[in-house]
């Protein structure tokens, strides 16, 4: 994250130098070792109230004493962010050329083009999803927080000398702008949390809370506090304690910012206005600490792409070992890059045009990022070559959807293709025959979609359909009593196979008991409808990415196609007892085990007879959903000899 510019016109204080320390060090730390730290990304969130507090209490003074100039604003903005940022972002995209395979490579110069233009948040917002891929292999996600700073210091400057033309009232005014960001951040997060995470307008009141604070500074209302408010000691003491509440309370599962970004903002906050006071005050003045803080924006900029980096080359979670000493080598590339490049071009190297060339510098890798992307990320580098090619099938997720869109027609019923909705430019349910008589309809998640495409396929003679949503395919789940009402009516519907990612799904729901209860009332119900009903389990969930299957990466002479079948079956134990006893007393149900078809004794496998089978970790791709259909009727013959119902009818009229 940002280290605001030295402090123009006001003291230094080594305890803001210190507080950068937490705030980086947070970071690091959690995305090293997330479950040593699991609210370690709360650094954000701190290092936002820091630049707010620093640049808007140097705009105060430069305001008040008559010395503002948006130039110059905006040229020292231009000397403390880019030297870094173009030698980070340089390093990376070299590393990339070498390292990342097209797909890859075209994401990350989209990335890179953004990044100059400080829209990292808006890019990132667009792809989040459930199919989007891991956060661990975007080198450059870690820009969505200096974009949404960039972002706020556009507005902030022309804000702040406008207020300073009223001169009455601007404390309120600031405070209200504040009120209005949180209120946005508190909707957002019940009802948009991407967008919440990721919006400038979500996040700008934690920058303005630093700014409030630099006001209250600024107009003397320090000198006058309530007894409320208490010593220095007693308000540095709150700080620590917030700031260690957020660190340990906060993790992943929460509703992030929300109320819970509260923790560190007002951490941060308390922190700085004890003004050095206390004893967590001057424990942040500690030399070693006053060292981490002064090298913090590089070290922020490096430690994502190295973690990154080992993450895509290992094609899994690192070794600790390994992560450890990404940590060390982040810290050690950010001190080289503040003594070796920030410190010369901001206080030394006179150049008449430093900002001109800076500005041109950061323009040039913008260009990289275009030209990568319109290569389509440049198939003909060397870690494309044949010979690094390992299993033949498509991985990540767009050749998949586009066999949807090609291939399949949306479901005919327009209630329930109203009720699905367009999702990555698709409606989410799908028919392989455009007429409105279903013959074989696969009711779930994702998880039932990517059997879809081999299914229809397999049985050409049927109009097999799907109708998915994100949660279980119960009768009374919210998001599927359309669906059902529709299916029980639906004469033409003589089969129904369900499935999930039911282990993610138990989870969610929590009581396996109540899960049991619903799905076998949900099974009754089809069987007295007249349906014939399958259940069937989910596929194996796998550690590690296709890349590391289809590819042999550059640094790492690692294959690995397979788990061992153990790790499978601990994915089961959470949903198979409950499968098992609905199938127990209903004897009728068709039971189709996708386990046996991907899993042998001792291992399940990502890839078959040299074609991978999946586009993610747990998501067949094409070849995947031809295989598993051609399996499935080797379990369930009886689906081969369905009679589509339209035809069976006509023929008994005959």
């Amino acid at each position: 994250m940002m280290q605001a510019p030295i402090q123009h016109g006001l003291a230094y204080r080594p305890d803001i130098d210190g507080l950068r320390a937490f705030a980086v060090l947070s970071v690091l730390i959690f995305h090293a070792f997330p479950s040593a730290l699991p609210g370690g990304f709360i650094g954000v969130d701190v290092f936002f109230v820091i630049s707010g507090y620093l640049i808007s209490g140097i705009m105060f003074r430069e305001l008040s004493q008559q010395r503002f100039r948006f130039a110059d604003f905006y040229a020292r903005r231009v000397k403390r962010i880019f030297p870094a940022l173009i030698l980070v972002l340089g390093s990376t995209f070299a590393a990339g050329w070498w390292l990342l395979f097209d797909d890859e490579f075209k994401q990350l110069g989209n990335h890179l083009l953004r990044a100059p233009l400080f829209l990292s948040n808006f890019v990132l917002l667009k792809e989040s999803g459930y199919f989007d891929n891991a956060a661990e292999t975007k080198p450059l996600l870690h820009l969505w927080s200096l974009a949404i700073e960039e972002q706020f210091y556009l507005l902030w400057p022309l804000t702040v000398w406008g207020l300073w033309r009223i001169r009455s009232q601007r404390g309120l005014l600031i405070a209200l702008l504040w009120i209005a960001s949180m209120l946005w951040n508190l909707y957002d997060a019940q009802h948009h949390p991407a967008r919440d995470f990721y919006s400038p307008l979500s996040r700008f009141w934690e920058l303005l809370s630093g700014a409030v604070l630099a006001y209250w500074i600024h107009s003397g209302a320090s000198g006058r506090l309530p007894k409320w408010a208490g010593s220095s000691e007693t308000r540095g003491n709150l700080g620590l304690l917030l700031l260690l509440a957020g660190v340990t309370l906060i993790d992943s599962s929460r509703a992030f910012p929300g109320a819970w970004a509260l923790l560190p903002v007002l951490g941060a906050a308390l922190t700085i206005s004890a003004a050095g006071g206390s004893w967590w005050s001057r424990l942040l003045s500690q030399r070693w600490a006053v060292w981490i803080g002064t090298i913090s924006y590089p070290l922020y900029l490096w430690h994502w792409p190295v973690l990154s980096y080992l993450r895509i080359v290992e094609g899994a979670t690192p070794a600790p070992g390994l992560r450890a000493a990404g940590a060390l080598a982040s810290i050690f590339l950010a001190s080289a890059t503040y003594t070796w490049v920030e410190k010369p071009i901001r206080f030394g190297m006179p150049m008449r045009f430093k900002t001109a060339v800076l500005t041109a510098a950061m323009a040039g890798v913008g260009l990289a990022g275009y030209l990568s992307v319109e290569a389509e990320g440049y198939p003909y580098r060397a870690v494309m070559a044949p010979e690094r090619v390992l299993n033949a099938g498509d991985i990540g997720h767009d050749s998949f959807h586009e066999q949807y869109k090609t291939q399949l027609h949306p479901c005919a019923d327009a209630a329930i293709q109203q009720d699905s909705g367009v999702w990555l430019g698709i409606v989410r349910c799908f028919q392989s025959q455009p007429g409105p008589d279903i013959d074989l309809l696969i009711l779930g998640d994702s998880h039932a979609e990517h059997l879809m495409i081999g299914l229809a396929e397999q049985l050409p003679g049927l109009n097999v359909a799907f109708y998915g949503k994100g949660a279980l395919p119960m009768r009374n789940s919210p998001e599927y009593s359309l669906i059902f009402e529709h299916v029980f009516k639906d004469k033409s519907i003589q089969t129904v196979i369900i499935t999930s990612m039911w282990a993610s799904r138990w989870e969610e729901r929590q009581s396996s008991e109540q899960i049991e209860k619903e799905l076998d009332e949900t099974i009754r119900a089809l069987m007295i409808s007249g349906k014939k009903a399958y259940l069937v389990s989910d596929t194996p969930q796998f550690p590690f990415d296709p890349q590391r299957c289809k590819f042999r990466r550059p640094l790492t002479a690692s294959n690995m196609c397979d788990v061992p079948a153990d790790s499978y079956r601990s994915q089961r134990q959470i949903y198979m007892h409950t499968l098992t006893a609905i199938r127990e007393s209903l004897p009728q149900v068709g039971w189709i085990d996708l386990g046996e078809m991907l899993c042998n004794e001792n291992a399940c496998h990502m890839a078959l007879q040299g074609k991978v089978l999946f586009r993610d970790n747990n998501h067949l791709n094409v070849l995947g959903s031809r295989y598993v259909a051609s399996q499935v009727l080797t379990q369930a013959p009886e689906l081969a000899t369905l009679v589509p119902q339209a035809r069976a009818t006509a023929a008994s009229i005959r």
